[in-house]
């Protein structure tokens, strides 16, 4: 039986584009079973893409290929890899989408995708998730070895993930994502707000730090540990961004 891949790109869902990559996999390997993580990155945003790649692996069981295609460099110099941790496979470009989860997953073997076997006969300049990593993908699926799939190579890509920092007493984190209800996920964790009197986002302070949004009355601003460890800022019944009026990226101060 076929291992599982989850798929996350920046394509959108007014497209085909994510249906042809799964097209192209189940015709390699029927027996797939493909999960969308997301086709909702905002476009070619790739630290995005490895937050919300690295928040959502930890659901899947050991050997699940994650195809990553978030790829504002394809065509170009960028190298096309497939990386094998102690736990799973990774398949994308090497332009830093994986740098979150090989912080926390050691890296046994990442090779560059210079096999044609593996690729589909003609290869799009333009659409490589289609026509080479879609590929790789399923043929890891169905049990294929990562030597197989092209040259051993080190040091994949790095991008800058944000880190809180301490200042004047304070603990500078800021909003890493924005989800689907408008709660404010940040890069601050359960060891930034041990004993944190208030939380400030956009010069308001939040006074109410609970478990969950229950705690707090419809209206109201609380701060809580969310399901991936972060703390997240969110209005009972409401939406924190509009409320606070801010955007990924504005500083959150634990004081």
């Amino acid at each position: 039986m076929a291992a599982l891949i989850t798929l996350l790109t920046d394509f959108g869902t007014s497209n085909s584009y994510a249906a042809q990559i799964k097209g192209v996999m189940a015709s390699i390997t029927p027996d797939i079973s493909v999960v969308d993580l997301t086709h909702a990155i905002p476009v070619q945003d790739v630290l995005h893409a490895a937050i919300v790649l690295d928040d959502a692996i930890d659901a899947f069981a050991n050997g699940t290929v994650h195809l990553a295609v978030v790829d504002p460099g394809v065509g170009g110099s960028r190298r096309a890899i497939a990386i094998q941790t102690d736990r799973f496979f990774f398949v994308g470009p090497d332009n830093g989408i994986f740098s979150a989860v090989l912080r926390r997953e050691p890296l046994r073997r990442m090779v560059q995708l210079t096999n044609p076997r593996y690729h589909r006969p003609t290869v799009s300049a333009t659409f490589h998730g289609r026509d080479l990593f879609a590929p790789v993908a399923a043929y890891l699926a169905g049990g294929a070895s990562l030597g197989a799939l092209g040259i051993d190579i080190a040091e994949p890509i790095q991008i800058d993930l944000p880190e809180p920092r301490r200042h004047e007493g304070k603990v500078v984190g800021h909003v890493l994502l924005i989800d689907h209800f408008g709660n404010l996920i940040t890069n601050l964790r359960s060891d930034h707000v041990a004993g944190a009197g208030a939380i400030m986002v956009s010069e308001a302070s939040i006074q109410k730090i609970g478990r969950t949004f229950c705690d707090a009355s419809p209206g109201e601003p609380i701060a809580y540990l969310g399901s991936t460890g972060r703390l997240e800022i969110a209005v009972c019944a409401g939406n924190a961004a509009e409320h606070f009026g801010v955007q990924i990226g504005a500083p959150v101060f634990v004081e």
